[in-house]
């Protein structure tokens, strides 16, 4: 039994601690061992730092943190400096906050007939208890506020909602933890880390020589892979929330029916950035996206807006069509997207299909990413925290998959977690896909720098026959 504690709980109580990766491990919990205070001193005594945590019937979560470690001496109270009383959740609700000790020599207190006891602010229960139906359980000992502890303005019931009445209590080891074998490193996963993505992204451009103003990025995945969804989620991070510019959602047929260069604006939300995000209809295994309309959108001929028309290819006659395109008109990097939940199952018919669009952007000269959405629902570590996924071996076997299905290089394949349940942006889901974006950014670049050099090529090939 690994304990109620979630990933983002243990990191939420990390920050408490104000220390770097911890390892929490189960030594007592209620429902799995009984509620009884000889059990607990029995498992918990003498093993450091522990963290207590109850969940009560209302779904708030609360406990406290203690550097020292338990004993069954009798009524002994034992100083920590350190010491404090949390919450972690209210009436359900993700609420977390830290109330520190303000008499650190009462932080906590031994007694061998008690469980855990916080000063004069907790004493969770005496004996043993009964577990009463539906798998509750009464605490027996009293819960005294503003006194060992500094509970600011917090009453009673925004702290435990005053009921004794819980679900569980666990007592957790905490301890310094053993860093997990990380398969790719991105450069951390904190603020700074997001800011200086943002700011590199921001200040990104084509290389000089070329003539180009921007990057056309072009994504090309099956139906619901979510092409759409990743413009969005760029978009939500530089304009600070969720946004919905792109039309996506769920459905047998692909909801994109319009090719779109869509525009990002950056940190400022006035000028675009130097590339473009090109989104066009979904393939599919009987109709969608063919070879034919494939070498007009990477050579530029289809304009932005082009309504697609199952019955009426795009061809040279259609309205709006781009007979002479310019470089800024094409395509310089192919992004494949493919839903992570479905790689495993896809048809044989899916994969050729997927495989002839990649010859023909082979044959173009350019550069092939590959985007793994929706890891969330691949690997449940990942779900509960999106910075965890380059220590899953899990994701990794997918990137694996993928690459080895494709044929591309491992680094071209990028996993990915887009905006969809979420209402508010977040520092991981941005992260990443920034991350991911920046990747996007410099496979264009390889297809530009070859460019340069063809362009080099000529001009020395010029320059020697003029002196001939």
């Amino acid at each position: 039994m690994a304990g109620k504690l979630s990933v983002v709980d243990k990191k939420q109580l990390e920050c408490f601690i104000q220390a770097d990766q911890k390892q929490f491990d189960l030594l007592y919990s209620f429902t799995r061992d009984g509620a009884d205070a000889s059990t607990f001193h029995q498992l918990c005594d003498k093993k450091g730092p522990t963290v207590t945590v109850i969940y009560n019937t209302q779904g708030t979560v609360y406990g406290g943190f203690t550097e020292n470690s338990w004993t069954s001496e009798s009524g002994v109270y034992v100083r920590d400096d350190h010491a404090f009383l949390f919450r972690l959740q209210h009436n359900g609700d993700r609420n977390p906050a830290k109330f520190p000790v303000r008499k650190p020599e009462y932080a906590i207190r031994c007694k061998n007939t008690h469980g855990p006891i916080f000063g004069a602010d907790i004493n969770t229960f005496e004996g043993a208890l009964t577990q009463e139906e539906d798998s509750q359980f009464t605490l027996n000992g009293e819960f005294t506020y503003h006194n060992s502890y500094d509970m600011r303005a917090c009453s009673i019931g925004q702290f435990s909602n005053d009921s004794l009445t819980i679900t569980d209590l666990e007592v957790y080891s905490v301890s310094d933890a053993v860093p997990l074998p990380t398969w790719r490193q991105i450069g951390g996963w904190k603020k700074q880390n997001l800011e200086h993505l943002k700011n590199e992204i921001d200040a990104w451009s084509p290389p000089h020589g070329i003539g180009l103003k921007t990057a056309n990025i072009l994504f090309l995945g099956p139906v619901g892979a979510g092409k759409s969804s990743f413009f969005n989620t760029i978009s939500s991070i530089f304009r600070g929330h969720v946004t919905g510019q792109a039309v996506c959602g769920s459905a047998e047929q692909s909801i994109t029916s319009k090719y779109r260069m869509y525009r990002v604006r950056g940190s400022a939300l006035t000028e675009p950035l130097k590339f473009r995000l090109c989104d066009t209809r979904g393939i599919e295994e009987n109709q969608g996206m063919d070879g034919t309309e494939l070498n007009y959108l990477l050579a530029g001929n289809v304009p932005n807006g082009y309504q697609f028309n199952p019955s009426t290819p795009i061809s040279p006659d259609t309205t709006g069509f781009v007979s002479s395109p310019t470089l800024n008109h094409k395509i310089h990097c192919v992004c494949f997207i493919m839903d992570g939940t479905t790689v495993s199952v896809m048809s044989e018919k899916m994969l050729e299909k997927i495989k002839a669009l990649q010859s023909k952007v082979r044959q173009k000269g350019l550069s092939q990413v590959v985007l793994i959405t929706k890891i969330d629902k691949v690997c449940s570590n990942v779900e509960e925290d999106v910075s965890t996924v380059f220590q899953s071996d899990t994701i990794q076997e997918l990137v694996d998959t993928v690459s080895n299905i494709l044929g591309i290089p491992r680094s071209h394949v990028l996993p990915v977690k887009n905006y969809e349940k979420e209402i508010n942006v977040r520092d991981d889901v941005s992260l990443l896909a920034l991350h991911s974006l920046r990747q996007i950014l410099r496979a264009s670049e390889d297809f530009m720098f070859n460019l340069l050099d063809m362009l080099d090529d000529e001009r020395e090939t010029k320059g020697s026959d003029s002196t001939e």
